[in-house]
């Protein structure tokens, strides 16, 4: 029975994905991302500022066929990635871009088939379920735009399992990976140096190691500006953008200026930092399983916060999974919320209502195959899901894609790329009206239930389901 299920679900999801890469070469942005991520390696392959208007722009406005990411008018996208996270897209920079971005994407679909595998082994479940909690987030938000999601986590997944067997070479090697997104790495890093002792070592080497490549592609002056100049202007960048998740956006949604509006994002994030780190030590030894050292603070790193999308809360999807298969009762209830709430990407339904199709036939798929729910109350989510899908359509329709827009107030360094792609923002895809608010509650809600989840978890010893797995100790 498996093989049919699993054989229908590659079929659906390739279908969707197919679909939206179609969509995103129509509109010449097919694997637009990574454009910014090859053209930030091949400015640090020729020695040039990755950060700076210029060069990016020069790699970006270069025309490709098929419908490959172009560079519209004088709009830099920006690559604000760390110099050891841009040394790894200069490999990518020696191949020609079509051939850099097929392969790519061919990367892409492998690290998709080894986060189902791993995941289904974290979890003791079949990969099917792990495909169709993926299949309609990665095939509408992630794969079509060349995102690292499916890298990290692979490497999230694939760690934690190495982890609870207590083998260190690939946890320090998926550390290496996740080290690509830094506000994600940094609570997964701290929270294995406080509560791992045999990690501790390994990754201050793995630190030392990064922080040399860093100097070693710029210098300390460009480390340095990477902080201090690119990580402040990109966030100010996006503070009205439709698509961001964040803290900053939610805060000036209510009508806080920009300043403040990051400083909530910040604490935000500084406090997400905190509790992730706290409650994944609670739960490895709640649940006598370090997997959660990774898993769980890498989810509470893309809750809320200054600057995230819904690409980067995919990387969620580990821990929730995990906390379902290791709880009952209340704190499963939670879990489960979470998994149908973030697993779907509700928002993309504003600019494509056709996505209505897939989103309820996900919502149903997940419930059956991976709450093992009945037919009956999958079939009543579906509905509900449905009824959730029209009034967002109605909305859209109703008020149109845009609604008071943001007009950024920051001044930007002229200088960086995130100058252009700021005035690009505020004028054409920046909104804090309702038609985006509606889309992201059932996101937001996912992630509260999430760590609302890990709490209950930990907490109530009657919501810790008996399985039994095979790791090492927790604190080892």
């Amino acid at each position: 029975m498996r093989k049919p299920v699993l054989a229908a679900l590659v079929v659906a999801a390739c279908a969707v994905l197919a679909w939206q890469l179609v969509v995103n070469a129509q509109g010449r942005m097919l694997l637009g991302d990574f454009r910014a991520f090859y053209c930030g390696g091949s400015t640090v392959l020729h020695g040039a500022n990755p950060y700076t208007a210029g060069p990016l722009l020069h790699c970006e406005q270069v025309p490709q066929p098929f419908g490959l990411h172009t560079a519209r008018d004088q709009v830099d996208l920006p690559a604000p990635f760390p110099g050891y996270a841009l040394a790894l897209f200069a490999i990518f920079a020696l191949l020609p871009y079509p051939v850099a971005a097929a392969s790519w994407f061919t990367l892409l679909l492998a690290c998709t088939a080894a986060a189902c595998a791993f995941t289904a082994r974290l979890i003791e479940r079949p990969p099917y379920a792990v495909l169709t909690l993926l299949a309609v987030a990665f095939s509408v938000a992630v794969i079509p735009y060349g995102e690292l999601a499916p890298l990290i986590f692979a490497a999230l997944a694939g760690g934690a399992l190495a982890l609870r067997r207590g083998v260190n070479a690939p946890v320090i090697a998926a550390l290496a990976i996740i080290a690509l997104l830094p506000h994600v790495a940094l609570p997964v890093f701290l929270a294995l140096f406080m509560w791992n002792r045999a990690a501790r070592l390994p990754v201050a080497v793995l630190c030392a190691a990064l922080a040399a490549i860093d100097l070693t592609i710029g210098g300390p002056q460009l480390a340095i500006s990477y902080f201090t100049r690119v990580l402040p202007n990109h966030a100010a960048s996006e503070i009205g953008f439709v698509t961001q998740y964040s803290m900053t956006w939610f805060a000036q949604g209510l009508g806080a200026p920009d300043r403040i509006a990051l400083l909530a994002g910040n604490l935000s994030y500084l406090a997400s930092v905190i509790f992730g780190v706290w409650l994944a030590g609670a739960a490895a030894r709640r649940f006598a399983d370090p997997a959660f050292l990774l898993l769980i603070p890498a989810a509470l790193a893309v809750t809320f916060g200054s600057f995230i999308h819904y690409s980067e809360i995919t990387l969620a999807f580990p821990a929730a999974l995990l906390l379902y298969a290791r709880t009952r009762g209340t704190a499963q209830r939670f879990a489960a919320s979470s998994l149908v709430l973030v697993a779907l990407p509700w928002q993309s339904i504003v600019t494509q209502p056709a996505l209505v199709v897939p989103v309820v036939a996900g919502t149903i798929a997940i419930s059956l195959v991976v709450l093992r729910s009945s037919m009956r109350p999958s079939l009543r989510l579906g509905l509900g899901a449905a009824l959730f899908c029209a009034a967002v359509v109605v909305v859209a329709w109703h008020l149109g894609p845009q609604t008071a827009p943001h007009a950024a107030q920051a001044s930007f360094d002229p200088l960086l790329a995130e100058a252009s792609w700021a005035q690009h923002i505020s004028e054409q895809t920046s909104s804090s009206g309702i038609v985006w608010w509606i889309p992201k509650l059932p996101t937001w809600l996912g992630l509260i239930s999430l760590a609302l989840c890990g709490v209950y978890g930990v907490a109530r010893k009657n919501d810790v389901a008996g399985v039994a797995v095979e790791h090492a100790p927790a604190g080892s």
